[in-house]
């Protein structure tokens, strides 16, 4: 394909979007209120940042304990940690929560939810079905958190746009990929990226 076909492709696709594609695009994680009273960390807002990441406080709690190796109490709404935590290391670590337990590993999504199978806890996606058992250790890499043109993914696409390109979700963009089937696995070339969309062609297995 030329680059005016990607330009059109990516003009067309912008103004088509369905509303549950935009629903998966990355949750923003709201900024973390904290003030400090001696030696104790407080997270006056944690309430409403739970409520934004939509899984159970135990789950942060004990996570963050784990990581951090402290007490940990709630107060509704507010969080106390028993040690003096900067702030740079909570959103570190809120954004470490959020690759962990809510976003698909696969998709990016964000509409998931946390299953027992058997011993394992499971990450299962509602938006591209993929399963996961939860890594309990994932280290935040910028590389692991976008998406650049010239290289390969391996997606799963998840729904037919309206002039039957095939639709699929990477870690918080939106892929554009003519010919390709809903529901199958394949490995993509990503070709033109604009803002949280990007136009992509599947690549020849060998």
């Amino acid at each position: 394909m030329g680059e005016d076909i990607y330009s059109k492709l990516l003009d067309k696709a912008e103004g088509t979007f369905s509303t549950s594609i935009r629903s998966q695009r990355r949750l923003k994680i709201p900024e973390p209120d904290i003030i400090y009273e001696g030696k104790v960390t407080i997270i006056r807002n944690f309430a409403s940042v739970i409520e934004m990441l939509n899984r159970d406080p135990k789950i942060f709690i004990k996570f963050l304990t784990r990581e951090l190796g402290i007490g940990i109490s709630m107060d509704p709404p507010r969080l106390i940690i028993n040690k003096k935590v900067d702030q740079e290391t909570i959103r570190k670590k809120l954004e470490q929560f959020l690759q962990i337990y809510v976003e698909c590993y696969e998709c990016g999504s964000p509409d998931t939810e946390i299953k027992r199978v058997g011993r394992v806890d499971v990450l299962e996606c509602k938006a591209c079905g993929a399963q996961h058992a939860l890594k309990m250790t994932k280290d935040i890499n910028q590389n692991e958190s976008t998406v650049e043109e010239g290289k390969t993914y391996s997606v799963t696409v998840n729904e037919i746009g309206q002039s039957g390109e095939g639709r699929a979700n990477l870690r918080g963009f939106t892929l554009i990929i003519p010919g390709a089937k809903k529901g199958e696995t394949i490995k993509v070339l990503v070709k033109r990226i604009r803002k949280g969309t990007a136009i992509a062609e599947k690549v020849k297995e060998d």
